[in-house]
């Protein structure tokens, strides 16, 4: 099951990625006429919705639902019905939203987050399905959440402590118990949209008068989970930053306590960004200081994998995985620089709105998620697969994806300087616009064709080099079965004492000289 989520993405990106070429192919030239505005708009709804819900979130779910039973000793996961429910809940509601599209009055023109007025204005049932697929998506997600945290909490084998358990499945561990609470809340403002949009004025009580939602009611929409899905990618960073740079996270006590505590306030920071969105109002002081204290996790968490690289200098292996996990750290590194420029710029130039903020938004989500994902996919394929992914096709896609996805957005960051809105279909040819517009289409079409090699690498590993148990030389309990694992994982567990046994094995061995 966890191996057919990650099958479910590839089917999303490919679609995500393909709207999204479109998109940059529209502008590419000043006033270009390749899409109408509402196609535009339905297209760039898509595009969010595919790649941060249908492809992110799931492909984390798919590598939990495989590893983490592997990662903690237990022969399987808690409760396997449900979650086969939770994937066939993930399958349909990605194919809900991709219908929608082709239903009367086309595809939500929203935005990914579906913010009101703009989803309660538009006519016909594109808007509908979009919500009920979106709605099917957390009912998914609510399930597997709560079926990885009896997962951890009542299957781990003898000796796998709280203190032993590997820092992705502590990621896992904390994005599920935020999930609990994140993932309803999403969808009972998925409730209310829908109902509003049936019966006009009877379920308005989270709206103002013009239609905007009420600043104390934010939080109930803005699908919040999948920020808090930023928790186990960058758990996932830190294993690979582990196996290839020969060198734990610094601290992985506090970074796992960094990670735990924003997932537990990814909430506030969607309140922020709406409420401050709001009629252009700036945020209260109050809830400033919140979102900059909801930061302050994830800002520690950075912090410990950059000193973990620094200390790893002269050591790192620099494979594909390696190369896709320091990507992360480097792009989330410029999302979190990046927001402090648009809170202390907020009263000199308001940059809200404009292409800086979807650049923003694309380095610190969905680039700091996609490069994580992809060192995830690369470094645990052949434990999932018994293949070997492509050496040299991997670390070029991974060179050529970095490259291409810094091009994409950084001169995003320019465009939205000079006033570029970020839901923009068209714009005028005034000064560098065009040259960055034209910049940023390369980048784009850079970042597909990494895409599509990482892909092909894929496809050539159902007939390539076969893995053995250990192809990295990891330390967590997951390399110390076969590559796939049998039906229950295990035949036999060594000794845990750590939360790296295999490495307490090898040092053993060699004190014995059996290694």
């Amino acid at each position: 099951m966890g191996a057919l989520y990650l099958a479910w993405a590839g089917f999303f990106l490919l679609v995500g990625g393909f709207l999204t070429l479109l998109m940059r192919i529209q502008l590419t030239s000043p006033d270009a006429g390749f899409l109408g505005d509402s196609t535009y708009a339905g297209m760039r709804t898509m595009h969010g919705t595919m790649l941060v819900f249908f492809v992110f979130v799931p492909v984390l779910v798919g590598l939990a639902t495989f590893l983490v039973p592997l990662m903690i000793g237990a022969t399987g996961i808690a409760k396997p019905g449900l979650a086969s429910m939770s994937l066939w809940l993930f399958g349909f509601g990605g194919a809900t939203v991709v219908l929608s599209a082709f239903a009367k009055g086309g595809s939500s023109e929203a935005g990914w987050a579906g913010y009101p007025p703009a989803i309660l204005k538009q006519d016909g049932h594109g808007a509908d399905l979009w919500l009920i697929g979106l709605l099917l998506l957390s009912l998914s997600v609510l399930c597997s959440a709560a079926n990885l945290v009896a997962t951890i909490q009542f299957r781990r084998a003898e000796g796998m402590t709280w203190s032993t358990m590997p820092v992705f499945a502590w990621s896992v561990l904390a994005w599920g118990l935020a999930s609990l609470v994140l993932v309803p809340i999403a969808a009972v403002g998925l409730v209310l949209l829908l109902l509003e949009r049936r019966y006009p004025g009877s379920f308005d009580f989270f709206l103002t008068g013009n239609d905007t939602v009420k600043p104390w009611l934010t939080w109930l929409f803005g699908q919040s989970f999948a920020y808090a899905a930023l928790v186990p990618a960058l758990g996932i960073v830190a294993e690979v930053l582990a196996v290839f740079g020969g060198r734990a996270v610094a601290n992985a006590r506090l970074f796992t306590r960094s990670l735990a505590a924003f997932a537990a306030l990814a909430f506030v920071l969607v309140l922020y960004h709406a409420y401050a969105g709001a009629e252009g109002k700036n945020p209260s002081i109050v809830l400033l200081v919140l979102a900059m204290v909801a930061t302050i996790p994830v800002v520690a968490a950075f912090g410990l994998l950059a000193a973990s690289l620094w200390g790893a200098r002269g050591h790192i292996r620099w494979s594909a995985a390696m190369i896709f996990a320091v990507g992360a750290v480097v792009l989330l590194a410029v999302g979190l620089l990046s927001a402090l420029v648009l809170v202390f710029a907020a009263d000199s130039r308001d940059l809200r709105g404009t292409a800086f903020t979807s650049a923003h938004a694309h380095y610190l989500v969905w680039g700091t998620g996609l490069f994580a994902v992809l060192a995830g996919l690369t470094y645990w394929w052949p434990k999932i697969f018994g293949r070997l992914l492509d050496r040299r096709l991997t670390w070029f896609a991974a060179v050529l994806l970095f490259v291409g996805f810094n091009f994409t957005f950084f001169f995003e960051f320019f465009l939205g300087d000079n006033g570029q809105s970020a839901t923009a279909s068209s714009y005028s040819n005034h000064g560098a616009d065009h040259a960055y517009n034209v910049i940023v289409t390369i980048g784009a079409f850079a970042t597909g064709l990494a895409i599509v090699l990482f892909l092909v690498a894929v496809a050539r590993s159902a007939k390539g080099r076969r893995a053995g148990n250990d192809p990295w030389q990891g330390e967590t309990l997951e390399w110390y079965t076969t590559s796939p694992p049998p039906p229950h994982n295990f035949g036999s567990l060594p000794t845990i004492a750590s939360a790296t046994p295999l490495g307490d094995l090898r040092r053993r061995l060699k004190e014995r000289n059996a290694l």
